[in-house]
């Protein structure tokens, strides 16, 4: 948001999921202020003086290294830029971190990721940062089938998956959105990352759990649970992926229309507050 601009070169190509690209840069001034839920710009010139800057997800940071691994996500059009060919050597342009972190409470200690193939990346730094600082982490994982999975060993071995798969290839056959009456009661909070089904599903949980807090089995209103010090994150956060021009809110091509009115995802995102008013934040 703003930032100096930052070289880095190309260490490593991997996959996340199949059609989700895996880039690790050497970019040892840049990693200490990346958090998970931050995106980066990569910037790159291409023929003719255009320069192409794509946003992509930071999905993990190694302190040891000096580097940063960045999901960079499929176009809209199907095409493909100067991104696409880029080889490890290569150096670009860093630009970050674009949008807020995601807000963790304080006294949080059962942690639900939501995702798919496409929100995999966003969360996935989550789920390091969380379990290193003693988290219990579940994650509930959808695909269309099996083959579209991200590997396991992605994720810190402590981590609990729990599959969906549409034809059953694995794990349990339909969608995340059947499992969530099981998890969402155990979670102290929750992140969902993908589609707009899936982050659906989550809100209606979400949205069912809050009205269950207010209410005793009674039917009388249930006492008020006490936040503790600090606590500022709603009960769940919603990250939505979308392309950011100019990474600074000036532009406004990536505001959206959420329940608290209109968020840049640049600045007041990407994760948002997914029943209610985002949460507050430092600026």
């Amino acid at each position: 948001m703003g930032s100096t601009p930052v070289a880095g070169e190309l260490l490593a190509i991997g996959e996340l999921t199949p059609g989700r690209i895996a880039l690790e840069f050497r970019a040892p001034t840049l990693i200490a202020g990346l958090r998970p839920g931050h995106a980066l710009h990569l910037v790159r010139p291409e023929s003719g003086g255009y320069r192409v800057r794509r946003v992509a997800p930071v999905s993990r940071v190694d302190l040891i290294r000096g580097s940063v691994e960045v999901a960079l996500q499929p176009r809209a059009d199907g095409g493909q830029d100067a991104l696409a060919g880029l080889r490890v050597g290569d150096v670009i342009e860093l630009n970050g971190p674009i949008g807020q972190p995601i807000l963790i409470n304080k006294g949080t200690m059962r942690l639900l990721l939501i995702t798919d193939g496409e929100g995999f990346a966003w969360v996935r730094a989550l789920a390091d940062a969380a379990t290193r600082a003693g988290i219990s982490v579940t994650m509930l994982q959808q695909a269309d089938t099996a083959a579209d999975l991200p590997p396991p060993s992605l994720l810190p071995d402590v981590v609990e998956i729990v599959v969906a798969t549409t034809d059953g290839s694995i794990g349990h056959r339909g969608t995340v959105a059947e499992l969530l009456a099981e998890y969402v009661p155990w979670a102290d909070q929750a992140v969902v990352a993908g589609g707009a089904d899936i982050r659906a599903a989550a809100t209606s949980a979400a949205l069912r759990r809050r009205t269950t807090d207010r209410t005793s089995a009674s039917g009388k209103p249930a006492r008020a649970r006490t936040a503790a010090a600090g606590d500022r994150a709603p009960w769940l956060q919603a990250l939505l992926s979308h392309e950011i021009g100019c990474g600074i809110g000036a532009c406004g091509g990536c505001t959206v229309a959420t329940r608290a009115g209109q968020v840049r995802l640049c600045r007041e995102g990407p994760a948002i507050d997914a029943t209610g008013s985002t949460a507050k934040r430092s600026t």
